[in-house]
């Protein structure tokens, strides 16, 4: 009776972290190793912000949601959008919402202008949910002069350090990374840029 319970635990033991084993294999996870892409270009299209965008590299499309950042939207074409705008007025201390869209659209033309030369993807295509029907995946993007655009973001006072976080491709762990975004931020708020 004592092996026949023990057998049955075994057998549950090993039925789990085989099926652990599988679904690790077999869907993208946020611990995968980063991919990179390089001499990447942006791809005009109007869902681009300032935190999420499309980029391809002549082989493969992305529509990249930046890791660690949040910029201000756009715009407010739905209740989620209009929602999402009130929450980032009252964080960013602004006045009213046409504010919060103004500096959403600085955000946008910002990433526009250091993206118009080449730059590289890091992402392990883990899911980065949102509107786009086609699916966007979270990444980092180094320009060209080798910096982090959700650092130059936040720098500029474009972003707040906000959202989803890993380890960056440079081995920078997630919570250290967290740490200098916001050092950036308060630096930001300072010089009262943004």
């Amino acid at each position: 009776m004592i092996m026949s319970e023990l057998n049955k635990k075994l057998l549950t033991g090993i039925l789990v972290l085989a099926t652990m084993l599988i679904l690790r294999d077999s869907l993208p996870s946020y611990a995968d190793d980063l991919q990179m892409f390089s001499n990447v270009k942006l791809v005009n299209n109007p869902a681009n912000d300032g935190d999420s965008f499309f980029a391809e590299d002549g082989e493969k499309s992305f529509h990249v949601r930046l890791y660690f950042v949040d910029c201000p939207e756009t715009s407010t074409s739905s209740r989620s959008d209009a929602q999402r705008v009130r929450e980032q007025t009252r964080y960013f201390g602004l006045s009213h919402a046409t504010r919060t869209i103004h500096f959403g659209n600085e955000a946008k033309a910002f990433v526009e202008h250091i993206l118009a030369k080449s730059f590289t993807v890091h992402t392990a295509f883990a899911s980065a949910l949102g509107r786009s029907a086609k699916g966007r995946v979270y990444g980092f993007i180094i320009t060209t002069d080798g910096d982090n655009l959700a650092s130059l973001l936040v720098k500029n006072g474009l972003a707040r350090t906000h959202g989803m976080g890993r380890k960056t491709p440079n081995g920078i762990p997630r919570d250290e990374m967290i740490e200098r975004l916001r050092d950036l931020e308060t630096s930001a708020m300072l010089r009262r840029i943004g």
